[in-house]
């Protein structure tokens, strides 16, 4: 074997060496970053209080949201005006939306009479009223969330 063709095979298995070593090197980091992604977003998550958690991709809409949103008041009321206490300009959301509040150690759901309706579980809400329980979720407008009591 010439001097050549050895060093053609030596750099050949160098340059897979390589490869092998920028592909471990590309899932290793899309691995780091799903593990803090999930880290972040548990530190994130208030604690020791019932909290609305955003279930949408917050990139694809067209108005800012949270992530989350501590449900700290007896009463919230969701909507597109600036006087509710969970306030998004959506414009498929009314003013004055979905109204909760909480009572007999429960948390309680009403649609104010919204024109495109309140969705608990994928279905319509056709009560004045219902109790939600931990896991449920509210669609209002275009935003999903997600009920952590």
């Amino acid at each position: 074997m010439t001097v050549l063709a050895i060093l053609s095979t030596a750099l050949k298995y160098i340059f897979i060496v390589i490869i092998y070593v920028f592909i471990f090197a590309i899932i290793r980091m899309i691995y780091l970053d799903i593990k803090n992604l999930n880290v972040r977003k548990s530190r994130m998550a208030p604690k020791n209080c019932a909290y609305l958690e955003v279930l949408n991709d917050t990139s694809t809409l067209y108005f800012d949201v949270k992530q989350f949103y501590p449900m700290t008041s007896e009463i919230i009321v969701i909507g597109r005006s600036t006087d509710c206490n969970i306030h998004i300009d959506d414009f498929y959301m009314s003013a004055h939306h979905t109204r909760l509040w909480y009572e007999d150690e429960e948390w309680h759901i009403e649609d104010m009479k919204s024109t495109n309706g309140t969705y608990i579980n994928d279905k319509k809400m056709n009560k004045k009223e219902m109790i939600l329980d931990n896991g449920d979720k509210i669609r209002v407008g275009q935003v999903e969330f997600l009920v952590v009591l």
